[in-house]
This record gives structure tokens, C-alpha cells and sequence, in this order.
């Protein structure tokens, strides 16, 4: 164990089960809702079908939310709210729905613009009066329970996190049922985000006994149901395996923050266009290996917790179950060169995260690091 002093603090109510969506009227505390989505939920009917589930009469739908959301997208939907005097909003989709519904439900109650309060603003948000509910539709952002939000200004083409003790999420409702009709890619990437969430904060600088637990669980969960996941849609207990993982990966990345893999990520989807989990997880065994110097002892027990011989044996299980499943191990499959490097490195190293690490950052080490997995 690293520490024996530690605070956790996690004051989401989480409902976890098997059409849990359809109870959704037991946990409302409003009269107008703004039901955030992207655009394929609102086209197939699950944001109708939630929404009705809340018996609130007076619904408003959001549909217009990107992967990665922007500060832009986050500020008209914020309008959209205060013009209809909304007092519940749920954030129903990825990663991308739930981190806009965060900063979307505490706009409603704070003035002026995200650019008042995220990166440069000198604003501090007040506690929000409406109810914010997450309902993820993928196993793997962990978003539901976290008080994080990820946003990137259209205008620099930076995406940064930000985090808020207001973006706690009231209820995080976790129905399985509606991962079901992920496509096998969308099911890998965001899979594969939730290794990194566990990973991460198990060698986080920041980790405690709770979160190691959890991520422990995580890991070895993820190791034997993503492949099934992947290839049998179906397989029902696959499902519901990654979508607990996924929320546990949460709550345990929500206590120690994420590291180095997540840094270096933000470049990858701003400047290269790749999806927030396949930015994670493409420099994944690169970075086990980095993180290995300065974890030893606690990653060889990590290893023989969940039935691997050495780093050499668990990293190549990872990379072959990533090769099944069709994520690169290769920053070349995203068109990154090698002239790209230095502005990777410039972009990470101004994200806090990175010093999370448990070997020391700097600029030599991580062009390094991505120059080997070019």
C-alpha cells in the first residue's frame, strides 16, 4: 500500500441494473427537462424513450453533441437551458454527453460563458440548483462518476480537463441493456479507456488502498470480458461485466486523476482526430513499461494478483488482446511523423496530469517515449 492516510469522496448515487432507464421516474426532482445527447441517440429514439421515462412533461432535447465536446456547443446548450427554466438535466450518451451536461447544469445557475470559468477565466462557479443525472450509453468513460469535464476551445484547439466539486453528478443510473448496440469499435476504444482509467490510478502518485482495489478488479474484469465484448455484441454477461467495470474505473480515477496516458491524448484527438479512447490506449504499453521504473514492487503485485508472471507477460497480453480487437500500438496508424513530436510533447506537458506519473515527467522523457512507438 502507498498510503494509509488518505480522503475519498464519491457523493453520486450510483443505480446499477438491467433496465435501470425505465425506473428513471423514481429519481427525477424537476418539472423541465434537457435531455443532452448526441446526434445518432436522438435519430434512433433512446433520448425519447429516457426521456419518457421520467414522466416530465415539459422535455427540451439538446442533440447536437461532437466527441470532444466544445466550449461553443457547451455555451448554446447552456442558453437552451436557462431559456426554458430547466431544472433537471441529464447527460445521456459517452463521455462527450456527460461532460457537457456537467458544466451545461451549472451554467444554468452561474452567469455568463464556460470562457468564464474554464481554463483562463477568473470566475468561480457557485453551487448549482438543478439536478444532473448521467446515463452512459458506452463501458468505458466513466464519466457518470467523476467531477470532471474535458472541453476544447474551437478556436485553439486545446482540450483540457476541468474539474468542479458542482459537477458530482446527483445520480449516475447505469442500465447495461443500453451498451448493447455499441459497434465493435466503439465497444474496443471505450473498453479500452477504462483500462487506462484503471491503470492509471493504480500507479498514480495519488493512489490510495480504495482505489487500488478497485482498480485491481477493473483490470483483471476488463482482461477476460473485452474480446467477448467485441465479438459477441450479445453476450449479455460480457456486457454487463464491461459496464461495471467501467463504472468502477470511475470512481476509482475520480479519487487519483489520471497520468501521463491521458496528457498525451489530448493532442491525439485535437490535432490528429482520434477518439478519445483510442488516443488513451495507443500509447498504453508504451507507458506500462515507463511506469514500470518507477512502480516495481506494486505493479509485480498487480501481476501476480491477477495471474501474470512478469511485466513481460502481462504487457504482451495486453498488446495481443489490442491487436484482436483492432486498436494500434502505433502512433504511425494516426498519421503522426515524427516532425508532429514536439508539439505532442509541448501540448502534454502543460497538462497537470502529466506529473501524476510515477516516474518524473519532462520533455526528454516523453519524446522519447512516443518517438518509440512511432
Amino acid at each position: 500500500m502507498d498510503k494509509m492516510g488518505f480522503n475519498f469522496h464519491m457523493p453520486t448515487k450510483l443505480v446499477f441494473e438491467d433496465g435501470a432507464a425505465d425506473s428513471l421516474s423514481k429519481h427525477v426532482k424537476g418539472t423541465s427537462l434537457l435531455m443532452m445527447c448526441d446526434p445518432f441517440l436522438y435519430k434512433i429514439g433512446t433520448a425519447q424513450k429516457v426521456a419518457e421515462a421520467t414522466n416530465i412533461e415539459k422535455v427540451v432535447y439538446f442533440n447536437e453533441i461532437e466527441p470532444n465536446p466544445s466550449c461553443q456547443t457547451v455555451d448554446k446548450a447552456a442558453a437552451m437551458a436557462r431559456e426554458h427554466n430547466v431544472d433537471v438535466v441529464i447527460g445521456l450518451g459517452g463521455g462527450s454527453a456527460m461532460d457537457a451536461s456537467k458544466m451545461v447544469t451549472c451554467l444554468i445557475d452561474n452567469e455568463g460563458s464556460i470562457f468564464d470559468y474554464y481554463s483562463t477565466g477568473n470566475k468561480e462557479l457557485k453551487p448549482r440548483k438543478a439536478q444532473l443525472i448521467c446515463i452512459p450509453t458506452t463501458a468505458g468513460t466513466g464519466s457518470e462518476v467523476t467531477n470532471i469535464g474535458v472541453y476544447t476551445n474551437k478556436e485553439t484547439g486545446i482540450k483540457m480537463p476541468f474539474a468542479s466539486p458542482y459537477f458530482w453528478p446527483d445520480i449516475a443510473l447505469i442500465d447495461p441493456m443500453l451498451t448493447h448496440t455499441m459497434p465493435m469499435h466503439i465497444t474496443a476504444s471505450t473498453g479500452m479507456d477504462a483500462f487506462t482509467h484503471a491503470i492509471e490510478a493504480y500507479w498514480s502518485v495519488n493512489s490510495n488502498p480504495i482505489s487500488d482495489a478497485l482498480s485491481v478488479s477493473v483490470i483483471k474484469t476488463i482482461l477476460e470480458n473485452i474480446e467477448t465484448a467485441c465479438k459477441e455484441p450479445t453476450n449479455i454477461e460480457a456486457r454487463k461485466n464491461m459496464a461495471f467495470a467501467s463504472v468502477t474505473a470511475g470512481i476509482s480515477f475520480s479519487q487519483t486523476k489520471t497520468t501521463g496516458i491521458h496528457a498525451v491524448s489530448f493532442p491525439l484527438t485535437t490535432d490528429f482526430g482520434a477518439s478519445h479512447g483510442l488516443a488513451c490506449s495507443i500509447t498504453l504499453p508504451a507507458f506500462i513499461k515507463l511506469a514500470y521504473t518507477g512502480r516495481k514492487e506494486k505493479m509485480d503485485a498487480l501481476f501476480t494478483m491477477i495471474g501474470y508472471e512478469s511485466l513481460e507477460s502481462f504487457v504482451g497480453r495486453v498488446e495481443e488482446i489490442m491487436k484482436n480487437i483492432e486498436i494500434p500500438t502505433r502512433l504511425s496508424a494516426l498519421n503522426v511523423k515524427e516532425s508532429d513530436l514536439d508539439r505532442i510533447v509541448e501540448i502534454s506537458m502543460k497538462a497537470p496530469l502529466i506529473h501524476f506519473t510515477p516516474v518524473k515527467m519532462d520533455e526528454d522523457v516523453l519524446y522519447d517515449l512516443l518517438k518509440s512507438i512511432l
